[in-house]
């Protein structure tokens, strides 16, 4: 499996506070069959977590390249970012103060829970025009689509990729976040899964489960398209076949 999500890089936001953390939430990547994993630290969150593209964070990575080697951990782990969308965030795409995921042009943004639709397509549209590849993170808790998933019908036609939270399939996000997550999955709206995993102890690596929960319930077919190979090509760069996508 691929985990395209995951806040393992230590010490720069609210995920792995230090590489012990770090280290523990790639075993249980490794442990579960995850093969890679993106770091995808917040970025561009104004007064908590700006996290832009500076030395800094690179030598946080290569800290834990190192670290990885030296415990002979085998994972491949690879860049990216979290981006929180600011009116100006497609000016700090133009200016790399923010990153897409392995260098591949799919960039993984998050809005506030509480975004206007209107304010998210617009932006969306806009990181469209500029050739990016836009990854709308856990659209499952936000609540315009938890009040009416159809406004995802146009993103999505227009091109915008889906990322689910794993947690949000088991209740981890509430009612609301769960039932759009199998919403989006019936319709097949998702590109990828990924855990979103925060630390070794609450919000894991673990990624086992919903592999599980894909091949019982409905196909490993799916499991495999949404854990491993839609994974696959965000990280490599390559276009994503898109299943036949069911408006709502």
């Amino acid at each position: 499996m691929v985990d395209i999500h995951t806040h393992i890089l230590p010490g720069v936001d609210d995920g792995a506070q230090d590489l012990e953390e770090a280290l523990e939430m790639a075993w249980i990547a490794v442990e579960c069959g995850v093969e890679s994993l993106v770091c995808t630290p917040h970025g561009n969150l104004p007064g908590m977590y700006e996290n832009y593209e500076n030395g800094q964070m690179s030598e946080v990575f290569l800290e834990l390249l190192q670290r990885l080697k030296e415990e002979q951990v085998p994972l491949q782990v690879y860049r990216g970012m979290e981006i929180f969308v600011t009116p100006d965030v497609t000016e700090r795409m133009l200016n790399n103060e923010v990153v897409s995921i392995n260098g591949s042009g799919y960039y993984l943004v998050e809005f506030a829970f509480d975004e206007s639709p209107d304010f998210m397509g617009e932006i969306l549209y806009e990181m469209q025009e500029l050739g990016a590849k836009p990854i709308l993170a856990h659209p499952e808790r936000y609540y315009c689509v938890q009040d009416y998933p159809g406004f995802l019908n146009a993103w999505v036609k227009n091109g915008v990729h889906i990322q689910v939270n794993r947690g949000s399939f088991f209740g981890r996000f509430g009612r609301h976040a769960e039932e759009a997550a199998y919403a989006m999955l019936h319709h097949n709206m998702i590109t990828c899964i990924a855990s979103d995993a925060h630390s070794p102890m609450r919000r894991t690596t673990f990624l086992g489960d919903i592999y599980r929960m894909l091949c019982s319930e409905y196909s490993e077919e799916m499991a495999k398209m949404l854990l491993e190979i839609n994974p696959k090509r965000v990280i490599s760069g390559k276009e994503i076949e898109r299943n036949h996508i069911i408006p709502f």
